[in-house]
């Protein structure tokens, strides 16, 4: 991000400030010191997607991912580029440079969030080419929009919760507590989140027999739980595990608060 841009964010009425700090003035190099206010408002402020200038560049990996998320479903790339007003070759040259454009970043933003959960064959999009697209994100190793979260989705850190259905539309609401009920339906990611949360939080059931249960890998599980707390930690809320008991033998007194 630009300085120029990173003032305006903060409100700063010029740039002098954020120069002095990092490049100095003259002779001198950068300060030593700066004004309480000025690192307050730095320190308090993380950017989003929306703050950055369509020219900037950024870190491509939520561009990257939303791609060949939508790929998975069957949806191709000249498709997405045309979707966004672009030639197939650029965008394809555009998503696998180093840094996107933060204007890219947000056209794809909004073209995943507008299609992810919707099948190509119902828009047009014939069998076979959407199978073909199918088959080369298979083998490229793609992973579909149940493997992010959208929080998590841009973070370069973050890995993908693998093993979860693919989303299929279930008639009715309430598909987690009919899930929960012993109903036979297929969850959405919301729904998946909330009982693997329920699961996570109030059952006796142990991270692999929880996965089991959602059909996900041990790692998935215990990474999508430590994503969901992580959220609520941000809005100041709190998810707690509850104390796991083992089956096989009562603790003693002095063994619960180790235990808890």
């Amino acid at each position: 991000m630009p300085i120029w841009a990173v003032c305006m964010q903060l409100g700063l009425p010029h740039e002098s400030s954020l120069q002095h700090v990092l490049y100095g003035r003259g002779e001198y190099g950068p300060g030593e010191v700066v004004r309480r206010e000025t690192a307050a408002l730095v320190l308090a402020y993380w950017p989003t997607l929306a703050d950055y200038p369509d020219t900037a560049r950024i870190d491509p990996t939520g561009t990257r991912r939303r791609v060949e998320a939508l790929s998975v479903l069957g949806w191709s790339r000249a498709w997405m580029a045309r979707q966004i007003g672009m030639g197939e070759v650029a965008f394809k040259k555009a998503v696998r440079k180093e840094r996107v454009t933060a204007r890219l970043a947000r056209q794809v933003a909004g073209l995943y969030d507008a299609w992810w959960n919707h099948d190509p064959a119902e828009h047009g999009v014939s069998a076979n080419a959407a199978a073909r697209v199918r088959a080369d994100a298979f083998r490229s190793g793609y992973h579909g929009p149940l493997a992010w979260d959208d929080d998590t989705i841009d973070d370069p850190q973050a890995m993908p919760v693998t093993d979860s259905e693919e989303p299929i539309t279930t008639e009715g609401g309430n598909l987690a507590a009919r899930w929960l009920m012993g109903e036979s339906v297929i969850l959405d990611r919301e729904a998946r989140n909330e009982v693997l949360a329920h699961l996570f939080e109030w059952s006796n059931d142990t991270v692999e027999e929880i996965a089991a249960r959602l059909g996900m890998s041990p790692e998935a599980a215990d990474q999508a739980w430590f994503r969901m707390r992580r959220k609520a930690r941000s809005e100041g809320r709190r998810l707690w595990r509850r104390v796991y008991v083992p089956r096989e033998r009562t603790l003693k007194c002095n063994e619960m608060e180790k235990a808890a």
